[in-house]
């Protein structure tokens, strides 16, 4: 529930139209060179992390990219990263166009185009994309279902979604601030945003906000607590409400980004004791009983497609997982601890670790190359090795693809 939820759905597009005219967000990124340079890389990009979205197909990065509201920074970060790719941005707010346009240019971004358009209008371009990135905008919608149909729409039959909506659980404190900013009475304006500011930099260590926001004292830019706590429309989704909104786009739930926080055996129920009943449950009540065992997630990221694409759990379980092609994902960091190496993933929303003695965890990625099956690797590792790269690739250390994808 957003803290304005109280008015018509009519002046909440209004009002939320203007928030972003007066407070474009987020804040310009720094560093655009080092994405240009492959320094750096947007989290989950299909560049480095191609498989995860399209593991039937061979890697390519001439891709047609549309990026559904994209702010001040998504359209100059994928243009910088990925200049093989033609990239569309659009979005309602023209001084966030404005801004990512003049990033673009100011740093020779030239394989990019922005249009001010609403996302639910998005098939009067008369285009369809290869990949569509929608993060941070389905849940601001009136209709998110009716808007995320409408990607689905301007997609190509063997494209993807990438979207992130606001979870439910984590963002508890969130929504306790924004019907505190109702009970107020403050306004969508800079005079209560600043307000808020400094109560969001004191609230004590104990409140919820602080899965947020952990530290104490912390000052949040006036755009960012616009768009969180005075944001005039919000929705926020559980495991299951997920389900339902990507069944109701007519579309399909491709796969998790990452998977690992909706596993139970990532979770405490696997040290409790308590994956036997979890495993008696259907995969969407797995993932909705680790959603609620880690209780700390404040968003969903994940991949949808067309529903004639098979998804990665069928493509990759069971004995399937004998024919996949695995890889290192690109977000993983090796940290030693005494004789134990340490594997995490930083696409994840929580720490998750996966901890192995340093010869036996560095055998198995070495091997991983992209080039060989896990058919082919346990033939030469042993059998043992199957279950450690299904465990490798459910924390999201691996990526699986059911062709080689490195030459």
């Amino acid at each position: 529930m957003g803290a304005f939820m109280g008015l018509p759905a009519i002046d909440q597009s209004e009002a939320l139209h203007q928030l972003y005219e007066a407070f474009p967000y987020p804040r310009v990124v720094a560093g655009l060179q080092d994405f240009k340079a492959g320094k750096r890389q947007p989290i989950w990009n299909p560049k480095t992390s191609f498989s995860v979205f399209f593991p039937e197909q061979a890697p390519r990065e001439e891709l047609d990219i549309l990026i559904a509201g994209c702010g001040t920074n998504l359209v100059p970060v994928f243009g910088a990263f990925m200049p093989r790719a033609r990239i569309v941005g659009v979005d309602i707010s023209a001084a966030s166009l404005q801004i990512s346009a003049e990033q673009c240019a100011a740093h020779g971004i030239d394989n990019v185009e922005h249009l001010q358009l609403p996302l639910e209008q998005i098939g009067s371009l008369g285009e369809d994309f290869d990949f569509v990135c929608c993060t941070g905008v389905l849940h601001h919608l009136a209709d998110p279902v009716a808007g995320l149909r409408a990607l689905g729409r301007v997609t190509r039959p063997n494209g993807a979604i990438m979207t992130m909506v606001y979870a439910r659980y984590g963002r508890q404190g969130i929504y306790m601030l924004q019907e505190l900013a109702t009970k107020l009475g403050l306004s969508i304006d800079e005079l209560s945003a600043a307000k808020v500011q400094k109560l969001l930099a004191f609230l004590p260590q104990g409140h919820p906000f602080r899965l947020v926001y952990p530290n104490v004292g912390t000052v949040i830019s006036l755009e960012e607590v616009m768009d969180m706590v005075l944001n005039p429309r919000d929705q926020s989704y559980r495991v299951q409400d997920i389900r339902d909104l990507v069944q109701g786009a007519g579309l399909r739930f491709h796969r998790w980004l990452g998977n690992a926080p909706y596993r139970p055996e990532m979770s405490a129920l696997g040290r409790a004791g308590l994956l036997d009943a979890a495993d008696a449950l259907d995969p969407w009540a797995q993932a909705a009983a680790a959603e609620l065992a880690f209780g700390n997630l404040i968003k969903h990221s994940f991949v949808v497609t067309h529903p004639d694409r098979t998804p990665a759990a069928e493509l990759f379980g069971g004995e399937r997982i004998l024919d996949a092609y695995p890889s290192i994902s690109t977000h993983v960091r090796l940290e030693p601890s005494g004789t134990d190496l340490v594997v995490t993933n930083e696409g994840h929303p929580v720490r998750i670790e996966t901890v192995a003695p340093i010869a036996e965890m560095s055998a198995l990625l070495q091997a991983c190359s992209g080039q060989r099956s896990v058919r082919e690797l346990a033939a030469e590792l042993g059998d043992g090795v199957v279950g450690a790269y299904r465990h490798l690739y459910h924390a999201d250390a691996l990526t699986l693809s059911t062709r080689p994808t490195r030459s």
